[in-house]
This record gives C-alpha cells, sequence and structure tokens, in this order.
C-alpha cells in the first residue's frame, strides 16, 4: 500500500519508497510504545498537500480514529504541524490538528529523510485531547463570569481595575526604563571606544546590543500599546531589525528580514523574544558570512494553538553545531532565557545551506 501510494500521489524515487518502508516496519511498535496513533504522511507531487501512507493504532489504547486513514489527503489549514515539519525540516511538537474524522487531536512531527538528504516525509504521533478542550472551554467560561463579575462591581470599588490614570502610569514606567537603558547602552559604547583590547570591546559592543533590544522593548510599550502591556510582534521585531541592521559589519551586504505572523506579547515575553532574536541574528552578523560579500537573514513568526514558533533563518556558510564552543555567552543566554523566561524549546540546524535556529512557547 506504501509503495503503491507514493507511485500514484507523489515524485519519490525508489531508494525514497524503501527508506519510508524502514520507517513502516516500526510504526506498531512506536504506537504501542507511546500508546497513540502513528502516521506517515508524504507531501503531494504538485506541493498541494500530503497523503497519508501508512498508519498503525496502539492495541491496549484506544485510537482517535474508527476507520482507517490510509490513502486520505492533508491539509495544511487542519494539520500545520506537519506542513511546517516538511517545510522546515524539523521537528515540531504539541502543535493543534483536525483529523480526518473531524477530531481535535496533539500532533508531535518529526521529519523523515532521505538518503540525500531531502525531506521526503513525516511522522506524526497523534494524542486526542478532545477531553482537555471540553475542559479548557468550562474553564474559559468559568473566567468570562469571574471577570463580567468584576466588571459589575468595578464601579462600587474605585480602587480595583485599572483606569486611564493606571494606564498613562504605566507607559511613564516604561518611558523611564527605556531612557535609563539607553543611558547604560551610552556608558558602555564610551567603555568600548576607550578600551585597547579588542576581545574586550567586541564584549561591551554586544552587551550595549542586549541593552538597547530591551531598551526598543520598553520604547514601543510605551508609544504602541494601549496598556502599556503588551505589544504587537510585527511591531516589535520591523523596530530591532532597523537596529540590527545598522550592524551589519562595512563591506557587506546582508539583509535582514522579517516575515510571518503578527503575534501578541505580553511585557515580559515581548522582552525575552526581543533579547533571543537579538542574540541570534548578532551571531549570524558576525559568523555566517565570512569570506562572502552579501547574504539574508529572516526573522519568521509562526502562530499555533498550543505553541508560537519564531525562526531566525540565514544563507551563510553553516557550521557544525557538534564542534561549535559550548561557552559562548551569546548561546547560553538564548538557551536560558528560552527556557527559564518563554517555557519553550530551543533547537538549531546548521548545513552548507545556512544556519535555523528555532525556539517555540506557549
Amino acid at each position: 500500500m506504501l509503495e503503491q501510494l507514493c507511485k500514484e500521489y507523489t515524485d519519490l524515487e525508489a531508494e525514497e519508497i524503501q527508506r519510508l518502508r524502514e520507517v513502516e516496519a516500526t510504526l506498531q511498535l512506536t504506537a504501542d510504545l507511546t500508546g497513540s496513533d502513528v502516521f506517515i504522511d508524504c507531501p503531494l507531487r504538485d506541493g498541494s498537500g500530503a497523503v497519508v501512507v501508512a498508519e498503525a493504532k496502539p492495541l491496549r489504547e484506544r485510537s482517535a480514529y474508527c476507520q482507517t486513514v490510509t490513502g486520505k489527503l492533508a491539509r495544511p489549514d487542519r494539520e500545520p504541524a506537519v506542513f511546517h515539519a516538511l517545510a522546515s525540516g524539523m521537528p515540531v511538537r504539541d502543535l493543534k490538528a483536525i483529523t480526518q474524522e473531524n477530531q481535535s487531536v496533539k500532533q508531535d512531527v518529526v521529519p523523515i529523510r532521505g538518503t540525500g538528504g531531502r525531506v521526503i516525509g513525516a511522522l506524526i504521533r497523534e494524542e486526542d485531547i478532545s477531553r482537555s478542550l471540553l475542559r479548557e472551554r468550562k474553564f474559559e467560561e468559568l473566567a468570562r463570569e469571574r471577570e463580567g463579575r468584576e466588571e459589575t462591581l468595578r464601579p462600587l470599588c474605585p480602587g480595583t481595575g485599572e483606569g486611564k490614570e493606571q494606564q498613562a502610569a504605566m507607559r511613564e514606567v516604561h518611558h523611564r526604563v527605556k531612557n535609563n537603558l539607553q543611558l547604560v547602552a551610552s556608558v558602555l559604547s564610551i567603555q568600548a571606544r576607550k578600551c585597547p583590547d579588542p576581545d574586550i570591546k567586541r564584549i561591551f559592543r554586544e552587551n550595549v546590543g542586549r541593552v538597547l533590544s530591551i531598551a526598543a522593548i520598553h520604547d514601543i510599550l510605551t508609544i504602541s500599546s494601549a496598556d502599556g502591556m503588551a505589544v504587537h510582534s510585527r511591531v516589535l521585531l520591523e523596530k530591532l531589525r532597523r537596529s540590527l541592521q545598522s550592524l551589519v559589519p562595512d563591506g557587506k551586504a546582508v539583509t535582514i528580514a522579517v516575515e510571518g505572523d503578527d503575534l501578541v506579547l505580553g511585557a515580559d515575553q515581548a522582552t525575552s523574544v526581543s533579547l533571543v532574536v537579538n542574540e541570534l541574528v548578532s551571531n549570524a552578523l558576525e559568523h555566517a558570512f565570512e569570506g562572502r560579500p552579501e547574504g539574508r537573514i529572516t526573522i519568521t513568526v509562526q502562530t499555533g494553538n498550543l505553541y508560537n514558533t519564531v525562526t531566525v533563518e540565514d544563507d551563510g556558510v553553516g557550521f557544525d553545531p557538534c564542534r561549535a564552543p559550548r561557552n559562548s555567552l551569546g548561546l547560553d543566554i538564548v538557551e536560558a532565557t528560552v527556557r527559564d523566561k518563554l517555557k519553550g524549546e530551543l533547537r538549531i540546524s546548521s548545513g552548507a545551506e545556512g544556519t535555523k535556529a528555532l525556539f517555540d512557547f506557549p
């Protein structure tokens, strides 16, 4: 069945189909081990979707499916994790999907590569979350009822809630923080100019960038946010992009672009995302284009039902992650911020076509 479907719907070659058959042989073990439904999807020949070429249901657990879906088509709007993994070549986890039987599931997806490195399919593990969604809806209804009661009581309790005066005070706080951070950055810049040691001068300049990236957050919250507590990712990243564009080394034509969805971030999230993106882009500007006169760095935001994803990708020279130094302060900051502040996961892949760093967060 797998070989027949691959020949009918895809452009996969014989060696690539054989690779999928090797993965298929482990599906039942994987389904029984994880207690979940497991599938292999392959991209269609015309790129419009994907087809399910193999499946396995757990023998001792309840499956989310009543009938077989082998041979059925998958759509990007219903299974975003699958198509994101196929397009990016990187694992994706904990994204909501809608099955061919209109059930809500959570998907973990890992791309399957052929012998030449091309992504030829996706291995998918699904978990039924329909009951969890029902509980979440109940909690949301309770939260709305509570908010409604608070709105009713607020006129009777002048000291509660955030009025226009409190919003103005919050914006004033952000404004003062921004000015103080810019003052710190100026002091660091002066010290960098006076320092004769090039390595220490570089460290000073890196920290200037970190401070200014956080100052940019407070600047945006001062100007663009209605309540001083939230900001749109597009506004944030565009401002950060303009700041980072000025750091492109002399003699190089490196373009920095922002693409994807517009995500509303809280103040703490915005600060963390800004800091991580600043570190990743700065690292790319420093290392990705050695020996090359030009290049491109792309910052992409993708919203998900459970997790949101930010990708920083360059078309530079790449590096071997196994041989990369592990004592990099910038990488330590990125990993700690994603893990501790954003409660997410960082993944980095690199090769001859460039480097891709991806982090997700709820």
